[in-house]
């Protein structure tokens, strides 16, 4: 703790703060961006790496998978841009973590069980337990009877003091369940025993299996984290947090992303499967210093966001329309307001 202490004082001190009163550490949620494809054959590792931090990390993990590549389906103008300033020279698969960790395989990580085994969790697992001088909590909801805009509202609360403010936020909408019929969403697979390779039989693990399994190209993947719009993500938006920052006052920020871009109206499948995800950069370190996701409610239903904890736990579901339900058995993202917690049905 002493150690902790120290790494907080001497990040303040550089960035010009003062630390304050000693307060309960703030909770760190850390963003794998990743960039893949389907036409990547060695690209399903990072799928199943994807899902395994989902499953190991819950909602401190966030997860968003940017597709390149030429006749990519599933393509948004500003993210494959950003893998040239993140990862130059680097291809598929790989990723970065809170946008200074880098260069990871989004399946072996930095390789600590070796390049042939899942790691990358222990890369993310070493990301959380960083300290953070930040909380960011958001909520978005549909701005439009239409579906047209969502909203974002983020509030954000430091622990240090500063009279400059090199912090920005980034928002992203995103689409998990994303599935397409034509050739261009198959996805190849060198981890096939069907290919000539020798790569499926060198990925051993039984996470892999289904891979091995599988043929060469592979018809109706199912494709998570998918960006469909984005707000400031090369650099943040300008303004959105405000100098001075005064530590335990928060602030608050709001903006829309609109589902009427060419890009993302044509890659949008199903607005019910629609999340949002913010981050907030140091703009002098470039880092993630931390980050938050949320479903998008109906116009309207922000409010319920505040259902208390002791509701019900029969009734304690909401769906992304933002409708009370007895369960969340039926396929698709709830919210579960007893516990907080976001959840995938499938």
């Amino acid at each position: 703790m002493k150690h902790l202490i120290s790494f907080l004082t001497l990040a303040a001190l550089s960035l010009g703060v003062t630390a304050q009163t000693a307060q309960e550490p703030f909770v760190r949620r850390s963003v794998v961006e990743e960039f893949t494809g389907t036409w990547c054959g060695h690209c399903p590792r990072g799928i199943v790496g994807m899902e395994r931090l989902s499953e190991d990390f819950g909602d401190r993990f966030i997860g968003i998978a940017i597709h390149t590549g030429s006749g990519e389906p599933m393509v948004i103008p500003a993210y494959p841009d950003l893998q040239s300033d993140l990862l130059p020279g680097s291809g598929a698969p790989s990723c970065v973590i809170d946008r200074v960790r880098f260069k990871f395989d989004p399946y072996s990580g930095s390789g600590r069980r070796g390049a042939l085994h899942y790691g990358i969790d222990l890369d993310f697992a070493d990301a959380l337990a960083m300290p953070t001088e930040a909380k960011v909590e958001l909520e978005a909801e549909w701005a439009d009877e239409y579906q047209w805009d969502v909203r974002f509202t983020a509030t954000t609360t430091f622990n240090i003091d500063s009279q400059t403010a090199p912090y920005r936020l980034i928002f992203v909408l995103v689409e998990d369940s994303l599935c397409g019929t034509t050739d261009a969403w198959r996805q190849t697979n060198y981890f096939s025993l069907a290919y000539d390779s020798n790569v499926g039989i060198n990925f051993q693990d039984d996470d892999m299996r289904p891979w091995r399994d599988a043929p060469y190209h592979v018809e109706g993947v199912v494709y998570n984290h998918v960006p469909v719009n984005t707000l400031g993500v090369r650099s943040g938006i300008q303004g959105s947090i405000q100098a001075p920052i005064v530590a335990w006052q928060p602030q608050t920020y709001s903006n829309t992303i609109t589902t009427l871009a060419s890009h993302a109206s044509k890659l949008i499948q199903d607005k019910s499967r629609l999340r949002a995800v913010c981050m907030l950069i140091n703009t002098s370190t470039g880092e993630v210093v931390n980050a938050a996701q949320c479903p998008v409610l109906a116009y309207g239903a922000s409010g319920i966001t505040h259902v208390p904890a002791s509701s019900p736990a029969a009734a304690s579901y909401y769906d992304l329309q933002g409708r009370r339900l007895t369960s969340a058995t039926a396929r698709g993202l709830y919210v579960d307001h007893s516990s907080g917690r976001t959840y995938l049905a499938k």
